[in-house]
């Protein structure tokens, strides 16, 4: 990645641009159309709709699902819409929380570990959760429970989670570069 360097134009010094701050979070399309369980749960609509139809209560399957299926579509929307994951090119900032906030930040080189899982149908869209381990102890958010002395941040339901993954790994390896940190891990 490159980082900042300063060119001489003609009398004045300019100081290059840093990467751009990359943004990402999870989607809930991806959580509905490019997922198993997404897939489950629409095909779970669709046969409690048609039985409904079937015995004749098709408005009584409606209201049931415009009671229980659009509220827990509607709150993880709003706990996805609100869980923001940023990168430029020294931390990774973390904000979560649809009724509390927290906002948390890891700086890069301390990041060791970016995994991306896939489940099948994840595979072929190229949706992904992904995995962030850090050696920062302070850390609990995104389902980060600490092992070993370690936060882990799980993002899952990522569009292009492979791309975002390369991206945290260059931006983390120029990080330690510029720092001159080196990985260590004892035990």
């Amino acid at each position: 990645m490159p980082q900042q360097q300063i060119v001489d134009h003609g009398s004045r010094a300019m100081r290059m641009a840093s990467p751009p701050r990359i943004e990402f979070r999870s989607s809930t399309r991806a959580l509905l159309y490019y997922s198993g369980m997404g897939w489950a749960f629409l095909a779970a609509l669709i046969v409690v709709i048609a039985v409904g139809s079937w015995f004749g209560y098709w408005w009584q399957t409606l209201i049931g699902i415009a009671v229980v299926a659009i509220p827990l579509l509607l709150y993880q929307y709003l706990v996805f819409r609100t869980a923001t994951f940023a990168l430029d090119d020294g931390r990774l900032f973390m904000c979560r929380g649809v009724f509390v906030r927290i906002e948390e930040e890891v700086e890069l080189y301390r990041i060791k570990d970016v995994k991306v899982t896939f489940s099948v149908i994840q595979q072929m869209f190229s949706v992904g959760g992904i995995r962030i381990s850090s050696s920062d102890a302070s850390g609990s958010i995104g389902a980060g429970a600490t092992n070993n002395g370690r936060t882990v941040i799980t993002v899952p339901h990522v569009l292009d989670a492979r791309a975002i993954r390369e991206e945290i790994r260059n931006r983390v390896e120029a990080a330690r570069e510029r720092r001159g940190v080196r990985e260590l891990d004892i035990g």
